[in-house]
């Protein structure tokens, strides 16, 4: 005979349900919610992606100008604001495998070794570029995949362990087989003899635009297609080294050259196919007439 308390409970039991330790509970799969895909980078089509980028600051593929590096230039580096565009796409093509495959290459377009990011890590000047040289080396070394993507370096050359790095580097430069532009931001007095055992019996045939001091001339030798030549130094400096550069490997290609403040007699025989020059207003500009394919009004320009 079922007493009533007995009752009481078995009603109970039947109203809550099971037990959660019962095996109904095990044996009935939890209820399924579908997974909301919210939009993303991946999902934004090819052009439109270009076009959100092409609005982040860069340097370019050249400065327009001489004294543009001048002005940008702090504490010889360059402010990490002007490099947002190469490190945006180096953090997307690190993001997914989609995204990898879309910016990968042009987040290798430009190799920018002068950010002043650099110098936030308390270390010398001369340490932080020459290191971050090195690094990019290295990952060239045991990334080969990326040279074909590499168009235009940007590097500061200093003294930190300068007899290694500086032949290594040029000797990366040679592996670059689409390498169209060079830019030495700045260049340490020092390693200017480096510079030049360094690049001799470098031949960079692709090199069409290249931007340096006087220190750095010896570059120039081995960039015998030349086509754009802007001279770093100051007014007082002159360039007479790198049109001695010029007509040593016998540049005939030269069409602009920037910056220039030394006699500009040699250019004549140098460059007969000028078609642009920015020269300093202490510069006599009589030589200038000789070229056939410069326009005065259009052409001169006072820096």
């Amino acid at each position: 005979m079922i007493t009533r308390a007995a009752a009481k409970a078995k009603r109970v039991e039947m109203t809550n349900g099971p037990s959660p330790d019962s095996d109904s509970v095990s044996a009935e799969p939890p209820p399924f919610i579908p997974f909301q895909t919210r939009p993303s980078l991946e999902r934004i089509p090819d052009d439109v992606l270009l076009e959100i980028v092409s609005h982040l600051p860069t340097l370019g593929d050249y400065p327009g100008h001489a004294s543009n590096f001048k002005r940008l230039i702090l504490r010889h580096a360059i402010p990490s604001a002007m490099l947002v565009r190469t490190s945006t796409l180096r953090a997307l093509s690190q993001t997914s495998r989609l995204l990898r495959s879309r910016c990968l290459a042009r987040a290798w377009q430009n190799v920018e070794l002068c950010g002043e990011k650099l110098l936030k890590y308390n270390m010398p000047f001369y340490d932080a570029f020459g290191a971050a040289t090195e690094t990019a080396i290295r990952v060239l070394e045991v990334c080969p995949y990326l040279l074909p993507f590499i168009q235009t370096v940007f590097v500061i050359l200093t003294t930190y362990r300068y007899t290694e790095i500086i032949p290594e580097f040029a000797a990366c430069l040679a592996t670059l087989p689409n390498l169209s532009a060079i830019h030495v931001i700045y260049t340490e007095s020092t390693v200017k003899t480096t510079i030049r055992d360094a690049f001799r019996g470098i031949r960079l045939p692709s090199v069409r635009r290249i931007s340096l001091s006087s220190l750095a001339h010896e570059i120039i030798i081995s960039c015998p297609n030349v086509e754009e030549v802007t001279c770093l130094d100051n007014e007082y400096e002159g360039c007479s080294c790198i049109i001695q550069s010029l007509a040593e490997c016998k540049c005939y290609h030269v069409r602009i050259m920037r910056g220039v403040s030394a006699p500009l007699t040699r250019l004549v025989n140098i460059a007969p196919n000028l078609t642009h020059a920015s020269v300093s207003m202490r510069s006599d500009m009589t030589p200038l007439i000789g070229f056939p394919n410069l326009t005065p009004s259009r052409s001169w320009s006072g820096i």
